[in-house]
């Protein structure tokens, strides 16, 4: 095992603060997190000034690292809405701010902000001399691109001692390296400005137009009720898999590289949690027998939360090749988490989906070496009049007494039967 103070980063999305809070405190080294403008998640949360400054105190006070979001790509008519919002959030002491665009990197330095730059995965980088030209304009850490196999990897670290970080969880784009117009073409939302309305998962069906009602069935997958309760079918031809390299952490490790990076600001705080403890403790254990012992439990963690397919071969890499069908897996429904502990059993529960009195849940916690998870029976639901209940509502925050004892930060999830709630 690689000793302690090498042990590559586990960077974990942020889509909100509350998000963040949990990441880190279920084993983020890092988060990376965007304010109201020039990030590639127009459509996340997102951060108010106010926010910025608590998600800084708290990273700060928690050892965690904070990577602040500058990276669309600028059109010539916002270069002066770019240099006002980088003069508005140039008092907070990020650790790093990302970017895409070399002018954006140019208005940072101009504007005084001193923190250390990552480049983009959206810049394709692919080369030790691409590196260095990035190294040569203030760049310390470098996103590959995700074409990056892992042989070059080990190539580009052979000649370069840059700061290396990679995806490796989350949803994957269909272009090359993220740059698509296909949503600006189809819908008239820019996903190189954070606006992707991801028609590349929207459902296809083919039809043959010199022949009127004839319809030529390309389903990849039969239609299933969603966990909306919406019927799907058709074929997703543009889509991707979801990428999870868990089962590759050593080899990573060993070829050099600096931090992981999982996707996924849009997802809920119940995804940004327990993948960053699943693989904070994957790395952990890299290079270890422990590490093939556990491997069945994170896959299975990792099975649990909402996701298409998984592929650690991209691009064939591996040589595993296929097409296969992309249907979303959903095995469990986030229920809420404990944002305090009381007298043991009993706790307070942010209630994101209904939780029932006399139903049994699980409740998942950071992995500090041992693995604490626990099944637990709600024995009582108290609101916040003092009156008991037979439900906590979604939005809810009530008082849970539970069979065993529970700690706080706890995060509530069902397990579902065949994708459904029942």
């Amino acid at each position: 095992m690689m000793a302690a103070s090498r042990l590559p980063e586990i960077v974990a999305p942020a889509g909100n603060l509350e998000k963040l809070k949990m990441a880190v405190r279920f084993g983020a080294d890092a988060v990376y997190f965007g304010g109201g403008g020039f990030n590639l998640r127009a459509q996340a949360d997102n951060f108010t000034p106010d926010e910025i400054a608590k998600a800084v105190e708290f990273c700060a006070g928690h050892g965690a690292r904070t990577v602040f979001l500058v990276n669309s790509f600028l059109h010539e008519a916002e270069i002066p809405a770019a240099r006002e919002y980088i003069a508005s959030i140039q008092r907070f002491p990020f650790d790093a701010v990302m970017v895409s665009d070399p002018g954006m990197l140019l208005l940072l330095r101009e504007c005084g902000v001193t923190a250390a730059v990552h480049l983009s995965t959206q810049m394709s980088t692919l080369n030790h001399l691409a590196i260095r030209f990035w190294r040569g304009a203030g760049v310390s850490r470098i996103v590959l691109a995700r074409e990056t196999s892992l042989e070059e990897i080990r190539m580009i670290r052979d000649h370069c001692d840059a700061e290396i970080e990679v995806f490796v969880h989350g949803a994957l784009c269909i272009s090359y390296s993220g740059r698509c117009l296909l949503s600006r073409y189809l819908s008239g939302r820019d996903a190189n400005r954070g606006d992707c309305s991801h028609p590349c998962r929207w459902h296809y069906t083919l039809v043959e137009e010199k022949r009127p009602g004839s319809h030529l069935e390309i389903a990849q997958y039969n239609p299933v009720a969603s966990p909306g309760g919406r019927s799907v079918a058709g074929t997703e031809i543009l889509s991707s898999k979801d990428l999870c390299l868990i089962g590759r952490i050593p080899d990573y490790v060993s070829a050099g590289v600096t931090a992981f990076k999982i996707e996924g600001r849009m997802k809920s705080l119940y995804y940004a949690a327990g993948t960053a403890r699943v693989y904070r403790d994957a790395v952990r254990l890299a290079g270890t027998d422990e590490f093939t012992r556990r491997l069945p439990f994170w896959k299975e963690e990792l099975d649990l939360v909402s996701h298409r397919p998984y592929t650690e071969d991209l691009f064939n890499e591996f040589g595993s090749g296929g097409f296969r069908d992309l249907p979303m897996v959903q095995k469990a429904l986030f229920l809420g988490y404990a944002v305090s502990a009381g007298n043991g059993r009993t706790a307070g529960v942010k209630a994101f989906n209904p939780i029932r009195r006399g139903e049994t849940v699980e409740c998942i916690y950071p992995i500090e070496g041992d693995i604490r998870d626990a099944t637990l029976h709600v024995e009582r639901i108290v609101d916040g009049d003092g009156l008991d209940r037979e439900m906590a509502r979604p939005g809810e925050t009530c008082r849970i007494t539970f069979d065993r004892d529970v700690l706080a930060h706890g995060i509530f999830r069902r397990r579902l039967v065949d994708g459904t709630d029942r």
